[in-house]
């Protein structure tokens, strides 16, 4: 069976704003993974990209990329979804035996976004849901309020992820909102939709990924694992979704993670749009031995803790760059790995803000 590695990785840095093109954010992460993988472009089978036309305002997104990733006249293929999702496409392609070398690219230029609020408010139905709706925050509010009451857990435990993840952010040259912030700053801030506060809450950014993904072994900075998605809800109708937790999580993971790989995993990567994101998300993985809620208050999931969770800063510490977010959490478990502290990891992300639905990849080492 092939094998599939990451022969290399490149991004821009997370910024509230560029003001370049996101054609020339695109092109310079293309470039730096190019550099990393020591590649030509002539090497490139194919390209996958994530994007949505929805945030775009534009239709048939990913016309706008191949020249500024080396995909003229070859294979290309959209997923309008998270790119960690198309991360797995472009896995699955290479294990078709079909292609040697495809190229993941995601990028986000939320700085274009003047009305983002009212732009998720539009994926809601009209007439029953969206009325009902001030502001997105207030689902993600009650999903964190329905996983803090079934878990016995306070909302303090929301300002200490937030309070890790930007400190984590600090370590990270990549990210745009790292701060020496302590809990109980956090703890003093305004409710954005009660129990979450503003810090509880990732920030946009502009942000670009590159990931390369090849057959060959020889210039491997990871090898995938396995890989994994899901969903849990299949409506948009509120009264079919179980608030409070993530029924897509064990799916994808049992896929990506068979019991003889749970070992592998000594750190994990979460994009995660609010602090409780994170949460339901470890709270189902089933990679830590113990109750998630007392691990985060014991600090078992810090830098130095037992199971490093978002050690690069997560988004909440780095910025949330929309349907790029899979892929930087990639980038940034790769950048981990090659460190040589940890030997292997999982990334799981999300397929929006408030969608029940997303992907897990499992990475070791190269």
């Amino acid at each position: 069976m092939t094998e599939v590695y990451v022969a290399g990785v490149g991004e821009i840095p997370c910024k509230p704003s560029y003001t370049q093109d996101f054609r020339e954010m695109l092109f310079k992460a293309f470039k730096n993974c190019l550099e990393d993988s020591e590649s030509e472009v002539s090497e490139i089978d194919a390209v996958v990209a994530s994007g949505l036309d929805f945030f775009e305002g534009i239709s048939i997104t990913d016309s706008y990329t191949p020249d500024q990733v080396g995909g003229r006249l070859k294979f290309n293929t959209l997923v309008s979804n998270d790119s960690l999702n198309a991360f797995i496409h472009a896995y699955m392609l290479i294990k078709t035996g079909w292609f040697k070398n495809v190229l993941v690219t995601a990028y986000a230029k939320s700085s274009n976004i003047l009305n983002y609020g009212e732009i998720l408010l539009n994926t809601w139905d009209p007439h029953l849901i969206r009325p009902l709706l001030i502001h997105h925050f207030s689902i993600a509010a009650l999903d964190a309020q329905a996983f803090l009451s079934r878990r016995n857990g306070e909302p303090r435990d929301l300002s200490i992820v937030a309070a890790k993840n930007i400190r984590n952010a600090l370590r990270n040259s990549a990210a745009a909102y790292g701060a020496d912030i302590g809990i109980e700053k956090i703890e003093s801030e305004e409710f954005v939709s009660e129990p979450l506060r503003r810090s509880h809450v990732a920030r946009l950014c502009d942000y670009a990924s590159v990931v390369l993904l090849s057959s060959d072994n020889r210039s491997a900075k990871a090898v995938v694992k396995g890989v994994g998605f899901a969903h849990g809800s299949h409506s948009s109708d509120l009264s079919e979704r179980v608030f409070g937790k993530f029924a897509w999580v064990r799916p994808a993971v049992s896929k990506a993670l068979p019991g003889s790989l749970r070992r592998v995993v000594e750190f994990v990567e979460v994009s995660e749009p609010f602090a409780s994101t994170e949460l339901m998300v470890l709270d189902e993985l089933g990679v830590y031995d113990g109750d998630v809620l007392k691990g985060v208050r014991g600090g078992d999931f810090m830098f130095d803790g037992a199971l490093p969770v978002n050690p690069s800063g997560g988004c909440i510490g780095m910025g949330y760059p929309l349907n790029a977010a899979g892929l930087q959490r990639v980038v940034q478990a790769v950048k981990l790995l090659r460190m040589g502290r940890w030997s292997g990891c999982l990334v799981a992300s999300v397929d929006g803000e408030v969608v029940d639905g997303g992907s897990v990849v499992v990475l070791s080492a190269g």
